[in-house]
């Protein structure tokens, strides 16, 4: 049986000290810290354990259920849905914030007086302005203390 809580701390203590360009912190992504490994991880376990593969068929849409294509499905996102971080060749390998950052010298984007007008977060949707304004707030923080912050208001 795999052991989750020593699954998730060593993922979080890869990443702890790690926040991308983006303003991201690694410690509290759940892909850095490893909470999506982890819930793979139980889910294969609650799917087993409970014999839901075996009364699925009895529930609607149950009998269309691949179990054998679920089941690898989580056991790769056990093995490798984690990121390392930005600093350790994690994230997106073509990341335009991480390689404008890294070409202007920015270990953070809050760094950059170009970040309000900036279009290189337009590819996170969404959450790409709540990035910008995080990273806005944090103007002037090192990247240290910008990283503690966000871990204690975790």
């Amino acid at each position: 049986m795999l052991d989750l809580a020593a699954m998730q701390e060593e993922a979080f203590n890869i990443v702890k000290g790690q926040a991308g360009p983006c303003g991201i912190t690694c410690g509290t992504c759940v892909l850095g810290n490893g909470t999506i490994a982890e819930t793979a991880a139980k889910t294969k376990s609650y799917i087993a354990g409970y014999g839901i593969k075996e009364w699925a068929p009895m529930a609607p849409g149950g009998a269309e259920i691949n179990w054998a294509e679920t089941e690898k499905t989580l056991e790769w996102m056990t093995k490798y849905a984690n990121c390392q971080g930005c600093e350790k060749g994690g994230g997106p390998p073509d990341c335009v914030i991480r390689s404008c950052a890294n070409d202007r010298g920015y270990p953070l984007c809050s760094q950059c007086s170009e970040l309000d007008g900036c279009n290189k977060f337009d590819w996170l949707g969404g959450y790409a302005a709540t990035r910008k304004q995080t990273l806005s707030d944090n103007h002037g923080k090192t990247k240290e203390g910008y990283i503690a912050d966000a871990l204690k208001s975790q």
